[in-house]
């Protein structure tokens, strides 16, 4: 019997290694058609007839500027009107809205004054500073003449981007696929884990597995209560936790349970999260409380916080940890992201500023330098999206540098934590062995790798957090560890692709913010540990072991789920949009 055993062990994992790298491409293949490819066509959801016929505007989007600026979504290019001077928004009613920027009280509603607090209805007569124009319902007519000017655009594109178009949504996603194929892959790395892995350890190794196998199907029913079509983001999610759960497995199996007890609760918070972005009035309301509530979080880390590595980022909660700052970068974005209306009509810029200065520097404050470089570049994403103001972000990004160079001068021994950098080989006895053995761990598991539990680099310190990488390059290849990276960049593509159908302003910028905050966090991890960059510690979304980290992506992912889903208003629309035949978003 164990002759038989070793045998099937054998050349078990000698065919399993084919065809997971095969089960994980077309896994991946599934997400990027859920997230890049999704049912909603570009409608027109009403007409501005501007000066008695003059020109008839199609409105295509739910937040609209209005201005003599070119950059205005419907521009009127009479000198008294403001470059910016309104913004039109459809509410969670489904009944339009018009916000004076200027403050100038000029708006008028069947000539009667108004705020941005009355509905317009369809034949309503609005008029700024004088200009009239006429809200109507759309006709086919109308989007005839739209398709035509879409088309003359689409000519100007080279026809290599135009193929790039159509290889990116050649066909739509199935989330069933994608989790049958999954449930497969999970399977099978059972089957491996149990050949590999200390038996001691079986039961909870299974037992985890077994929830992460139901999860994504609870998730079918799920998705009616909050309102999602589209769980690209969701599978690819289970994916990555699936990889991390193997490399737990396989190095630190005693904390599996832990993990799990974090993704549950990270869904929990992404639920609440999902409810919450469904009223945009009430996310506009907390976004101050919110700002409050996580310069007070860090504070308090800052003072009462355990010093671990180095770093003054966690607070004890009895025999538990938590990593403040990874709940407070869902706090951040919540509270960073904003709809176009209140953009125009606030400073939204300076208190941006402020708010991410003071973020950041109380990260800097506790040793966690990984961190603030996340927050930072994360509030460049915000402060562009929000402003578009090249020259503020040149000026910020100046000012930071010689910030930068000033802490150095008064604090040198920050240099000396990158002195390894580029140089780990020559320093691999000491505080270069970690990321040396890394890259030789990568190096020894070939692009199919050398099967869960069957590499050394789970020996290494950090093996399942910091270096995660090279344990997924070991044990499952360059192939998978390749798949998994690119999966960050595609939920990041998908976020930026959603200005196309997003309701609000505010999910787009949430989501560009939160993927843009996996991806440079995802670069630091994976190229800190191999040295392409100075070594900072920061955990793999998803995928390292961590508590707080997995219940902060979670959170995160919420914002780019909305961005992907909450394409209409909650209630039906006063008039039914018109669809734009043949575009596809």
């Amino acid at each position: 019997m164990e002759i038989t055993m070793e045998l099937f062990e054998k050349y078990y994992l000698l065919i399993a290694r084919y065809v997971f790298v095969i089960l994980a491409f077309f896994i991946f293949i599934e997400i990027k058609r859920l997230i890049l490819y999704r049912q909603e066509k570009q409608r027109i959801l009403a007409i501005l007839n501007v000066g008695n016929g003059v020109e008839k505007i199609p409105i295509t989007h739910y937040e609209v500027t209005i201005g003599r600026s070119s950059a205005c979504d419907v521009v009127i290019n009479l000198r008294f009107i403001s470059k910016q001077h309104a913004v039109l928004v459809m509410n969670d009613s489904g009944y339009w809205n018009l916000t004076d920027t200027r403050f100038a009280g000029d708006i008028m509603v069947n000539d009667v004054p108004a705020n941005d607090k009355t509905p317009i209805h369809m034949g309503d007569t609005i008029s700024l500073s004088g200009v009239e124009m006429v809200i109507q319902p759309p006709t086919y007519d109308n989007v005839k003449e739209y398709e035509k000017a879409l088309k003359k655009q689409q000519k100007k594109l080279s026809y290599c981007f135009r193929q790039k178009l159509k290889f990116i949504g050649r066909r739509d996603g199935s989330y069933t696929k994608a989790i049958v194929l999954l449930n497969i892959f999970q399977l099978l790395t059972c089957l491996q884990m149990f050949f590999s892995i200390d038996a001691s350890y079986h039961t909870n190794i299974f037992i985890s597995f077994a929830v992460l196998f139901v999860i994504p199907w609870l998730f079918i029913p799920l998705a009616k209560l909050l309102r999602l079509e589209n769980l690209g983001a969701e599978s690819a999610a289970f994916f990555l936790s699936t990889i991390g759960f193997s490399m737990i497995a396989s190095a630190n199996p005693a904390e599996i349970y832990k993990q799990l007890l974090a993704l549950l609760i990270g869904i929990v918070i992404y639920i609440i999260l999902c409810l919450a972005l469904q009223n945009l009035d009430t996310i506009m309301k907390l976004r101050r409380y919110a700002a409050f509530l996580s310069i007070i979080i860090l504070a308090v880390t800052l003072v009462l916080g355990s010093n671990i590595n180095g770093q003054t980022n966690w607070i004890r909660l009895g025999p538990l940890s938590l990593q403040t700052s990874e709940l407070v970068k869902v706090l951040f974005i919540f509270a960073s992201s904003a709809t176009l209306n209140w953009l125009f009509k606030s400073k939204n810029l300076r208190n941006l500023i402020i708010y991410s200065t003071a973020c950041v520097g109380l990260l800097f404050l506790m040793g966690d330098f990984g961190t603030a470089l996340i927050f930072f570049v994360t509030f460049i994403i915000l402060m562009f999206m929000t402003s578009g103001d090249i020259k503020a972000i040149f000026m910020t990004l100046l000012v930071s540098g010689l910030g930068g160079l000033m802490v150095l001068s008064f604090r040198p021994y920050i240099m000396r934590r990158f002195e390894t950098w580029r140089h780990v080989f020559t320093h691999m006895y000491d505080s270069g062995y970690q990321q040396a053995s890394a890259l030789i761990a990568l190096a020894s598991g070939g692009l199919l790798g050398l099967g869960v539990g069957n590499g050394f680099a789970k020996n290494l310190f950090a093996a399942d957090t910091d270096i995660v990488i090279a344990m997924i390059g070991e044990e499952w290849g360059l192939l998978i560890a390749i798949l998994v990276a690119s999966i960050f960049l595609v939920i990041l593509l998908g976020a930026i692709r959603s200005h196309k159908v997003a309701r609000s302003s505010y999910y787009v910028i949430a989501a560009c913010a939160a993927a843009g905050m996996f991806v440079i966090q995802t670069a630091l991890n994976i190229f800190g540990a191999l040295d392409v960059l100075p070594f900072t510690g920061v955990t793999l979304p998803f995928v390292s072991n961590g508590g707080s980290s997995m219940m902060g992506s979670w959170g995160l992912l919420s914002f780019i789920s909305a961005a992907l889903n909450y394409a209409t208003p909650n209630e039906h629309q006063e008039v039914k949009p018109v669809d734009i035949g043949g575009d596809e978003v």
